[in-house]
């Protein structure tokens, strides 16, 4: 068969399969969720930890923090985490304290993990007074009855509960890419696979009971990973457990972000994908609009139609379907949503080509190393990590 033959059925190919799952996605959004997971009723809540680690004051901090204060749930304990008394952040978690809320700080003294962020948490999830550990990054609002709900999710064979985030409060044009990201391509994405029974780590919210993580290797299955929600998601299910996405989304707040705020993160977060899941650092730019369009055009001579007509319907076909998605979920939708999702597929295939031959990120300042790991053969603590469980939680 001729090469050129050859090639325009495997780019038809690309663009039938890319647009199934286009479609396909874009109905599991607006019907999500689709498995939906009944809580037991008429049970006491469990006794629970909430762990918020912070560093500094952003956008929508207050919001977000007494979010937590209009919980339904009950009781429940909260730990904020921070690497140092001096952050902004803990002055106006003191002023925004609930008279009815157990607080407590704890000041890290963890260093040894390659994420900055379970290096915050990890003394935290030690000293927490209860099993059950629910961790919220500072800047996701929760919606009234969602702890509640993530505790209603968290089954006997089920290791770990997250939540997808939608990103919201947009105040720059660079967080309207950044929501194009987040929720026109990630979430709708992240919703077809949780209708078909596949769970995902995900750091906004994650909630599990630390007797599991520990049974799971505890701090030494994580340590080694930038990305420790998928590490935490890898470690739960070696040791037989599932990770799930719960029924509800969680909001989170971007706020006014810079193009090389949004730039770091998408950098970070895809070169932590092709280290630590691989499949999904493929997915990423199968699934963008603009090497399908690419792919349709370099098909268009099998049906003798112009290379560019089919460019141009396929990229306009694929943001109106994004852009409706969006309005029937009432995600976050104005004027600069098409130039977000225009620019969005530029920037895109430069990240991915980037993240192909990087393994240094920048994560709130600082360079960390991204690196693969091997899990041990055994799944018991370490003694270095045991004695420190043991001191951290007196």
């Amino acid at each position: 068969m001729n090469p050129a033959v050859l090639f325009s059925l495997a780019a038809a190919g690309w663009w039938s399969c890319s647009t199934a799952v286009l479609l396909l996605s874009a109905i599991a959004a607006l019907l999500h969720p689709l498995r939906r997971r009944k809580a037991e009723s008429g049970r006491p809540f469990p006794p629970l930890s909430v762990i918020v680690p912070v560093k500094d004051v952003h956008a929508g901090f207050a919001e977000a923090q007494r979010s937590l204060f209009s919980q339904d749930y009950g009781p429940f304990e909260l730990l904020i985490a921070a690497q140092n008394t001096t952050s902004p952040a803990l002055a106006a978690i003191r002023e925004l304290q609930h008279h009815d809320m157990t607080l407590r700080l704890v000041i890290s003294d963890c260093e040894t993990a390659a994420s900055p962020k379970l290096n915050n948490l990890w003394p935290a999830i030690c000293r927490a007074q209860n099993d059950l550990v629910l961790t919220k990054d500072s800047n996701i609002v929760l919606r009234r009855g969602d702890l509640a709900a993530f505790v209603g999710a968290l089954g006997p064979r089920v290791g770990l509960v997250s939540a997808i985030p939608i990103a919201g409060q947009l105040r720059s044009f660079p967080a309207w890419i950044e929501a194009s990201i987040i929720n026109c391509y990630h979430a709708r994405v992240l919703m077809l696979g949780d209708a078909v029974g596949l769970g995902f780590g995900l750091g906004k919210i994650m909630l599990f009971r630390r007797s599991d993580l520990m049974r799971a290797g505890g701090f030494d299955s994580l340590k080694w990973a930038v990305g420790e929600d998928m590490a935490l998601a890898r470690a739960m299910r070696q040791s037989g457990l599932r990770t799930i996405l719960a029924g509800r989304v969680c909001d989170q707040v971007l706020g006014a972000r810079s193009m090389r705020d949004v730039w770091q993160r998408q950098l970070r977060w895809m070169t932590i994908w092709r280290v630590q899941l691989p499949a999904a650092f493929v997915a990423d730019l199968l699934g963008s609009a603009f090497p399908t369009a690419l792919a349709g055009a370099a098909a268009a001579p099998l049906i003798n139609v112009s290379p560019a007509a089919v460019f141009a319907a396929t990229c306009a076909g694929w943001f109106a379907i994004e852009s409706l998605v969006s309005l029937a979920k009432r995600w976050p939708i104005s004027f600069w949503s098409p130039l977000a999702l225009l620019a969005r597929e530029f920037l895109t295939p430069v990240l991915w080509l980037c993240a192909l031959i990087t393994r240094e990120v920048q994560w709130a300042g600082a360079t960390y190393h991204v690196r693969d790991h091997k899990m041990p053969p055994s799944l018991q603590l370490s003694a270095d990590t045991d004695a420190y469980a043991r001191g951290s939680a007196k």
